[in-house]
């Protein structure tokens, strides 16, 4: 038996919001299971920001289950024809239930968001740090009355999956305040996308490493549009044809959900795909452009006169070869307190002109490191 001969009210817009839906949800789950492995088993890394996304996950998932219950009793098809074979009721009921569900899930994925973040910049900025905890704290205050208005647009509460009582409802002030708040989670989520960008751009790492990592944090600026989409569809909800309209509504508030939980995932999964990614990935930590340089090298308070050679000391370099590199290997890594700090990997240097590549994310024998660079030139040579 087909889903449209077990449950009449199916269709419309329905089915092609379930698909994506469901879809959305597999590639977040997969990822949600790959971030809690890596946090198990290689990297110590974030464990506040994992708490906070399998927070939003599960709420996020149990808004999915209320909205497939939606679509199969007419979210999505035709007002007349939910009325026509009698699924008012149970489209009302899921439906509802439904917005809770979501409206507790957008702001606790931003929070999840905004926490890995801060655990990323630790102490290192202390603006960025509170602009992140500011846009968390936004979030939830914000939501709050969003989630009580669901409950509160009629008199009394049962009549609003009642069919007969639709007119005790006033959605109008919930609408309008979806407004409101659906342009702060926009902004939030543009904003959220710009920050880690904001944080890569100063790295001397290769210029393909920084944009490709830049473009994969920043993934979230799409979650940004799904929300003024959603937003924009809000509108519906005051619309004749109501069931039609909010199924708009609904694919691009699951779209915004889901799309939260992968890009926020895609950073903390990275050593699962180092391997793979290895022979693309790799730069080194350069300096300025390269210019020749001579070298005198004359023994300290010296008065041997210019051109002559102290004893012990090497004749001057030749034009054209490059000075010798100072390689350190230094490692960012997450400190107790959550700071991302810079620690040398090595007490003394050596000379050298070889060039060592970095590895993003490193292998699960160091539980702490998140990013590894080298080489560095010696600071005390000028460029």
């Amino acid at each position: 038996m087909s889903l449209e001969e077990k449950f009449p009210a199916y269709g419309g817009r329905g089915p092609g919001d379930l698909r994506l839906g469901i879809s959305l949800a597999i590639i977040a789950t997969v990822f949600m299971a790959m971030r809690v492995y890596v946090r198990l088993f290689m990297n110590k890394f974030g464990t506040t920001a994992l708490m906070w996304s399998l927070a939003a996950w599960l709420l996020t998932a149990i808004t999915q289950v209320f909205g497939i219950l939606s679509v199969l009793h007419g979210l999505g098809n035709h007002i007349t024809l939910i009325i026509k074979v009698g699924e008012l009721h149970n489209f009302l009921l899921f439906t509802w239930v439904t917005v809770f569900f979501f409206n507790l899930a957008i702001p606790t994925g931003k929070v999840a968001v905004a926490a890995f973040l801060i655990e990323m910049n630790g102490q290192s900025n202390p603006k960025i740090r509170k602009s992140l905890i500011a846009v968390a704290v936004l979030n939830i205050v914000l939501n709050i009355p969003q989630v009580l208005m669901v409950w509160f647009q009629c008199t009394p509460v049962t009549a609003l999956w009642d069919p007969l009582q639709q007119d005790k409802c006033d959605h109008r002030k919930s609408v309008y305040y979806t407004y409101f708040v659906g342009a702060i989670a926009a902004l939030s989520d543009i904003y959220l996308a710009i920050v880690p960008i904001h944080m890569l751009l100063p790295l001397k790492i290769d210029r393909k490493l920084k944009w490709g990592l830049s473009f994969l944090m920043g993934c979230g600026v799409f979650a940004g549009v799904a929300a003024i989409l959603r937003t924009w569809a809000a509108k519906f909800i005051l619309s004749e044809d109501s069931s039609y309209g909010v199924g708009i509504l609904f694919c691009w508030g699951e779209v915004e959900e889901w799309l939260v939980l992968i890009t926020m995932s895609i950073p903390p999964v990275w050593p699962l795909f180092r391997p793979f990614t290895n022979r693309f990935i790799k730069s080194t930590i350069t300096g300025s452009k390269r210019k020749s340089y001579m070298y005198n090298y004359k023994a300290p308070y010296s008065t041997t006169a210019v051109g002559d050679q102290s004893p012990g000391f090497p004749p001057p370099m030749s034009p054209g070869f490059p000075p010798p590199m100072v390689t350190t290997t230094i490692s960012i890594s997450s400190a107790k307190d959550g700071a991302t700090t810079i620690v040398p990997s090595e007490t003394g240097s050596r000379l050298s002109d070889e060039r060592i590549p970095h590895s993003i994310l490193h292998d699960k024998s160091s539980s702490t490191t998140w990013v590894e660079l080298s080489p560095v030139k010696d600071p005390r040579r000028s460029p």
